[in-house]
């Protein structure tokens, strides 16, 4: 998806008698190009990507699923188990899920940050897939069926569902093939891929929610911010007020490299 097509290019050159030429066949080089494959994912590289967005932590270890939310007011909401879905996707089914929020059977992906997922690249949708495919089978009879409320049901069916956007891209969106090289950018794509999901798509906080926004990051050191990503210990050496960011610190960022973790902070402390 979000590819561009190639098209045939033909050589036109105006003759001395102003006659046209036969067209030019493209190459046997373009020709080998255009239906060249991307490169396989790395199952290692997907393990890492898929536990900083957080795809192993809603569905669990091994991709075995689990109670995401069991609330009366939006259901019992249960992130599947990976291991027996990825049957209803191919490559491609699976990176429209990512970035479209497009489900096998046409259902909205309830609770899944499609509006933060969007962002993944090429290659980290590969990895990630590859991660996937390389799961080993896992049986979990315990794992209930999920039930929305009926409040739930009709708002989505109306399209008044107040969290219906956050499982949508926006119009337009050009992911690119890789995470960008440069830090400032290389900054700026982890956190829209690891931090909107809690701290809003503008990383500037949800209205009335706990989670800040990542202005706070100024306030830390580099060095106070590494340990707060790798560690889940914020500046004051306390655990985060809600224990929240300390729990995505432990569970999540602590597979971020070093250069990623200066990268994020020079983008947020650049905002």
């Amino acid at each position: 998806m979000h590819r561009i097509a190639w098209v045939a290019l033909f050589a036109v050159a105006l003759s001395a008698c102003s006659r046209s030429e036969a067209p030019v066949a493209p190459s046997a080089a373009k020709r080998a190009a255009a239906t060249i494959p991307p490169p396989a994912g790395d199952p290692i590289e997907g393990l890492r990507v898929a536990t900083r967005v957080g795809c192993n932590g809603c569905h669990r270890d091994g991709g075995r699923g689990g109670i995401f939310m069991d609330d009366p007011k939006q259901g019992l909401i249960v992130a599947p188990n990976l291991t027996q879905r990825r049957a209803l996707y191919d490559d491609a089914a699976f990176a429209a899920l990512l970035r479209e929020g497009k489900t096998h059977d046409g259902h909205v992906p309830l609770m899944m940050p499609i509006k933060m997922f969007q962002h993944l690249s090429d290659r980290e949708v590969r990895d990630i897939t590859a991660w996937l495919r390389a799961l080993p089978d896992i049986d979990n009879p315990g794992l209930p069926q999920g039930k929305w409320s009926e409040d739930v049901v009709r708002q989505v069916r109306d399209g008044t569902y107040i969290y219906l956007d956050d499982m949508r891209p926006d119009p337009g969106n050009m992911p690119p093939a890789a995470p960008p090289a440069e830090p400032l950018a290389l900054g700026k794509h982890l956190a829209m891929t690891s931090c909107g999901e809690c701290h809003a798509w503008d990383l500037n906080g949800w209205p009335g929610d706990s989670a800040p926004s990542l202005i706070v990051a100024k306030a830390y050191t580099p060095e106070a911010f590494a340990r707060l990503m790798k560690t889940g210990v914020t500046a004051a050496g306390t655990e985060s007020k809600t224990g929240l960011m300390s729990q995505m610190g432990r569970q999540r960022f602590h597979v971020l490299t070093d250069a990623e973790v200066a990268a994020l902070k020079l983008y947020l402390d650049s905002r």
